[in-house]
């Protein structure tokens, strides 16, 4: 499966999944308008000014059509005081879901880290998307934190 590096063509693409991770989150205490409006924004800070050093990667099918993409950027890992690799974004379309688009993105972001010499690679995951979770714990991905929450108001 093609992978190459995003441009800014890309970008209509890349925003139009935004439903889609969206989606995954199943939050009683949140709205889906305020996981709606998190994500679009979130996306917006991240891909529109991203931080340097960062890449972001699309699949395509043979005839070029964009299948999903994945973003990655350096961050401070908290535990060794060196950077690493983050991967804040990954979908893929409806029809490219259990395709290998994901792993297939995962793989390539995972060989760019290498080459940007990372000794790890992090994400989040919503703690609802049990199919995402899965899938990570599938490539070798454990959890190290996680994040509880509760509504106050």
């Amino acid at each position: 499966m093609p992978i190459r590096t995003a441009i800014s063509s890309d970008l209509p693409f890349i925003h139009s999944l935004a439903p889609r991770l969206a989606g995954v989150a199943d939050l009683s205490w949140r709205s889906p308008e305020e996981v709606m409006r998190f994500q679009r924004s979130f996306m917006q800070e991240t891909l529109e000014a991203p931080k340097p050093g960062a890449v972001t990667l699309v699949a395509v099918d043979g005839a070029g059509e964009c299948l999903g993409f994945i973003h990655a950027e350096p961050m401070l890992d908290i535990f060794t005081d060196q950077i690493a690799a983050y991967v804040p974004l990954l979908a893929v379309t409806e029809a490219a879901q259990g395709q290998g688009t994901a792993k297939a993105l995962m793989t390539a972001v995972e060989e760019w880290a290498r080459g940007q010499g990372y000794a790890s690679l992090s994400l989040d995951v919503f703690a609802s998307n049990a199919r995402g979770r899965a899938f990570y714990a599938r490539m070798g991905y454990g959890e190290e934190t996680l994040r509880l929450v509760k509504d106050i108001r």
